[in-house]
């Protein structure tokens, strides 16, 4: 009990060094592949870590089937492996824009996590080789995805209200009600754009 003690003692003290550091010199460490940021993370190994999906006890059993050591204790690490790339940089995740209200030619930034480029772990960024840059077409599309998320959603809703029209021991579903149920399972195919849908009227 008192090494664990003692460990715990050395991690308190050693953190905060290490996180004072990080920040002063704002380093991290970007995984993409085809210039495609997957993960952003202050260490390295977690940004692996994350990029793979793993949880801690099997980044460690991975980790191990590409560690070798020398007859000096010297270890090292086989990622050839791997189909991404990860890159240490002080790049800023922010982006600047014209202020619209400043000087001309006066610029401010703004950061990713504010203009939804980063959000709930997934990164809507790219690596230009020296900074990281906006994904407009990767934020689009998961925006887009959401939208229709939103849809079906409600779309489940509307039929929910009318299942137990279908069951068994109800009388014979209306041919109105079928329709608009019918409606409600075509509605993706029939409404191509998300911003413009026709929702079919429930019949009383």
């Amino acid at each position: 009990m008192e090494i664990i003690y003692a460990l715990k003692g050395i991690e308190q003290l050693i953190l905060p060094i290490i996180d004072f550091i990080l920040q002063k010199y704002n380093v991290m460490f970007i995984s993409h592949k085809s210039n495609v940021i997957r993960q952003v993370h202050e260490l390295e190994w977690q940004c692996r870590r994350k990029t793979k999906g793993l949880s801690k006890p099997e980044y460690w059993t991975w980790l191990a089937t590409v560690t070798s050591e020398d007859e000096h204790g010297h270890k090292s690490y086989d990622f050839s492996g791997e189909d991404y790339e990860i890159v240490e940089t002080d790049a800023p995740l922010s982006y600047e824009i014209k202020d619209e209200n400043g000087l001309p030619g006066e610029k401010i930034a703004v950061l990713f996590i504010h203009s939804g480029h980063i959000h709930d772990q997934h990164y809507h960024l790219k690596w230009d080789g020296t900074k990281i840059i906006p994904d407009e077409e990767g934020l689009s599309a998961c925006r887009l995805a959401q939208d229709w998320e939103t849809v079906r959603n409600t779309r489940y809703g509307l039929l929910a209200e009318t299942d137990y029209l279908a069951m068994k021991d109800q009388p014979d579903m209306s041919n109105e009600m079928q329709i608009y149920r019918k409606k409600l399972r075509d509605l993706p195919q029939d409404n191509p754009d998300v911003n413009n849908i026709t929702w079919p009227s429930k019949p009383s």
